[in-house]
């Protein structure tokens, strides 16, 4: 890395389901926010409880951390008017930051007065024409939606949201650094200059993780399998192996002029932790004044 080079985190959380992911989610945050990272983002569950306790967690952290927040909005086959209901009570509990996704969609139609099924370009112009002073990020995918027709076509929905008024976009994991910068080249070549910042998942357990992949359409590299039965059964190997494989992944990025980086935290922190200071964090020792 370049010393003048000043690399900046964030790190994504899931909301608690019980009192011990609560704590362990205050723990993680309390142990990230001495980074000083660019903002922790809170995930979103669209239905029944889980939506109550995304909102209320979010809004938590905006209360309790000095580190600035990012909730996650989705919008798939969600009547319109309670969405821009959520994301006012994000804005009125002083979250201004958004990633706003489609979402999981469970019905392709989703009635009078909602979304369109493939919406996040509607989601991210209702957010821009209702609320002021809003940031907002969007997803974008390096190996390719699951359900896009090509890669042309993903660059045109990106595009899209782009012009509908979002930030940045934030990439779906991925392992294999050319598979990002392939794809920063081509948007650039298409003409998106908003920043894309790179989504890092530490690998804590390989299989779990395949099986995510499949359904999200990423691809984890077949040596990786060899390499962790290796360490079958030696937990502390394996822990250093993902945060080498992690490192190398981001200092290859790093090389190519990539200062951002989102982890995908699963809500334990030591490994992005040990990561993010292998590429250049610093704790700092007195806490941020303002979560703007």
């Amino acid at each position: 890395m370049n010393d003048s080079q000043k690399v900046r985190f964030s790190y994504e959380f899931f909301p608690p389901r019980s009192s011990e992911m609560e704590r362990r989610l205050w723990r993680a945050m309390g142990q990230l926010e001495r980074l000083q990272p660019e903002f922790f983002s809170m995930t979103y569950g669209a239905l029944g409880s889980a939506q109550q306790i995304s909102v209320d967690s979010a809004l938590a952290m905006r209360r309790e951390s000095p580190v600035a927040v990012a909730a996650h909005l989705t919008c798939a086959a969600a009547a319109a008017d309670q969405v821009m209901r959520v994301a006012r009570a994000f804005h009125d509990g002083g979250v201004r930051r958004i990633v706003a996704l489609r979402g999981d969609a469970v019905d392709d139609d989703p009635g009078s007065g909602g979304y369109a099924y493939a919406s996040a370009v509607e989601l991210v112009t209702a957010l821009v024409d209702e609320l002021d002073d809003i940031d907002i990020s969007v997803a974008a995918y390096p190996e390719g939606h699951p359900q896009s027709r090509s890669g042309l076509d993903d660059l045109r929905h990106l595009q899209r949201k782009f012009d509908a008024g979002a930030n940045r976009a934030i990439t779906q994991y991925f392992f294999d650094a050319d598979c990002y910068l392939r794809f920063r080249d081509r948007a650039l070549a298409f003409g998106i200059d908003n920043p894309v910042i790179p989504g890092i998942l530490p690998i804590h357990d390989l299989d779990k993780v395949r099986q995510f992949s499949q359904r999200c359409g990423a691809s984890v590299p077949r040596h990786y399998g060899p390499m962790f039965e290796r360490l079958q059964g030696d937990t502390q190997a394996c822990y250093r192996l993902s945060v080498e494989l992690a490192t190398s992944l981001c200092e290859r990025l790093l090389r190519e002029g990539v200062d951002h980086f989102h982890f995908y935290t699963l809500n334990q922190t030591d490994m992005c932790l040990d990561i993010s200071l292998a590429l250049g964090a610093r704790f700092n020792s007195t806490r941020i004044s303002s979560a703007a």
